[in-house]
Parts: structure tokens; C-alpha cells; sequence
């Protein structure tokens, strides 16, 4: 017999509008370091030992901030765009390859190449308020899901 009790709804909070995410006293501080942590470590394995998971969670940060340089201007600096532009690049890099070979491989200047823009920008990352963050990773959320009913259907 199962116990009749409310379920709780877990819901992560939402910060203070306009403070970022990455602030010391932010409330999600120590949820967005752990998640810059694991993306960066990621990077820094070796790919022989990455897992579909870790180039997952690549993309994502790929496609987020695709998100926030379209919904804000003021992000849009060249510096960005082209640190954009190189970690997609390298992604396309490993998805073809991992096509081709069945494993994922990278030469040493692509290597250092993802290492250093996913470091660029998740620190970055760590500047954007909070709930600018949650609405571009919502929206990237939103557009996964229906990728993968589409591609279900």
C-alpha cells in the first residue's frame, strides 16, 4: 500500500533579476560553478575518454550562447562571435568524425582550440544575469525537444 502524500515540486530558483549568475552571493552560484566545472573538464579529457554526454553538453553550451548573442545585441562583440564560431566548428569536427570512425578524435590545435572557448566562454557565461541565462537554455530546451520528436515521428 503506497502512502498518500503531496509530491514536491523541486523547482531551481530563479536568482535575483539582473544579478549574475556566476555572483558570489547569488543563490545559483554554486549551481552554475558545478556545471562550468563539468564543461570545462570535459574539454580538458582527453576525447578518447569522452562519452556522447560530454559532447552533448558541449553543444548545449554551444547553442546557448547562439541564444543570448541573437536575443541581446549587446553581446554580439566580434570577440564572441568568431569564439562562437570556432567551438561550433570543432564540434562539427568531432560530430564528422565520430561519423566517419566510430570514435571521437581531435587533432592537438583543435584540442587546444575547445579547450580554451569553452573556458572563454562559460566564464562569460558566468557574467549574464540569471534570468537571461534561464530563457536562452529554456528556449534551447524547447528546440531539442521538438528535434527529437521530429526526429521520432
Amino acid at each position: 500500500m503506497r502512502k498518500r502524500t503531496h509530491r514536491k515540486v523541486w523547482q531551481l530558483p530563479q536568482g535575483i533579476p539582473g544579478l549574475p549568475v556566476g555572483a558570489a552571493f547569488s543563490p545559483l552560484a554554486e549551481h552554475c560553478q558545478t556545471r562550468s566545472l563539468k564543461r570545462i573538464l570535459t574539454a580538458d579529457r582527453p576525447p578518447s575518454e569522452w562519452v556522447p554526454r560530454d559532447v552533448n553538453e558541449l553543444i548545449y553550451l554551444s547553442n546557448t550562447v547562439a541564444k543570448l548573442v541573437k536575443r541581446y545585441p549587446e553581446y554580439a562583440t566580434d570577440e564572441r562571435l568568431a569564439t562562437g564560431r570556432e567551438l561550433q566548428g570543432v564540434l562539427a569536427e568531432v560530430k564528422r568524425r565520430r561519423r566517419e570512425h566510430g570514435h571521437y578524435g581531435l587533432t592537438g590545435d583543435e584540442w587546444k582550440a575547445l579547450r580554451r572557448t569553452v573556458a572563454v566562454l562559460q566564464s562569460w557565461l558566468e557574467t549574464v544575469p540569471t534570468q537571461r541565462l534561464f530563457a536562452a537554455e529554456a528556449e534551447v530546451d524547447r528546440e531539442m525537444v521538438v528535434d527529437d520528436l521530429g526526429k521520432a515521428a
